[in-house]
């Protein structure tokens, strides 16, 4: 199970957080909204790893192929949750 600390929050723009999990070093993620146009906005995700020792960057090497799979998932998920909550709301999505 991961556990994450919200770190900041910047409403309509960005939320960053800090794994509270046990790992080899410490690790950040972070969601941005950047404005394409009036009618799309880009969700972007971002991961830092600090490692600690052979261990640290033994760990990233490994994971990160696949940290690179499950956070391209995740944001397609939240897109696709984003987009749905929008249709719900009885408006038309931008772009549909």
């Amino acid at each position: 199970m991961d556990f994450w600390r919200v770190e900041e929050v910047v409403p309509g723009k960005q939320l960053s957080l800090r794994a509270e999990m046990k790992l080899p070093g410490r690790a950040w993620l972070q969601f941005a909204l950047l404005p394409e146009s009036r009618e799309r906005t880009l969700l972007r995700c971002y991961a830092w790893f600090e490692p600690r020792g052979l261990a640290g960057e033994f760990y990233w090497g490994v994971l990160y192929p696949i940290h690179v799979l499950i956070f391209r998932g995740m944001v397609r998920a939240i897109a696709l949750k984003s987009e749905d909550r929008f249709r719900l709301q009885g408006e038309a999505f931008p772009g549909s």
